[in-house]
């Protein structure tokens, strides 16, 4: 079962609320792909995005998924989102690799990358 993880509301340098940081719904995917869009914009790369609402939904939701998904709310929207993914190593098993936090432009540099 996923939970969701409430946190104590934090007031942000800008007075913005970030309540929750929860596993991603399918109806966040949309919200999460437009993050990804845009660091792939700040990176210069907008072109290398290949990957699709759809894809995410299929690769998130479907019957093995691939990647989890952490998402911040910020008065009620999502800010921003951690993509992760189970690995394996031959020398030291488990572990978890963190593929991107990306928290949009307009609410970076306070601490919401650091709740996800």
């Amino acid at each position: 079962m996923l939970k969701t993880r409430i946190i104590p509301t934090l007031l942000l340098k800008n007075e913005a609320l970030v309540k929750t940081v929860r596993f991603a719904k399918e109806e966040d995917i949309p919200f999460v792909h437009a993050l990804i869009q845009e660091l792939a914009a700040y990176e210069k790369a907008p072109q290398e995005v290949t990957n699709t609402v759809e894809d995410m939904l299929r690769d998130w939701f479907g019957a093995q998924p691939v990647f989890r998904c952490q998402v911040a709310e910020t008065d009620g929207k999502v800010t921003g989102m951690a993509i992760y993914f189970v690995k394996y190593s031959t020398w030291k098993g488990k572990g978890v690799y963190l593929d991107d936090i990306v928290v949009t432009e307009s609410m970076r540099r306070m601490g919401i990358g650091k709740l996800l």
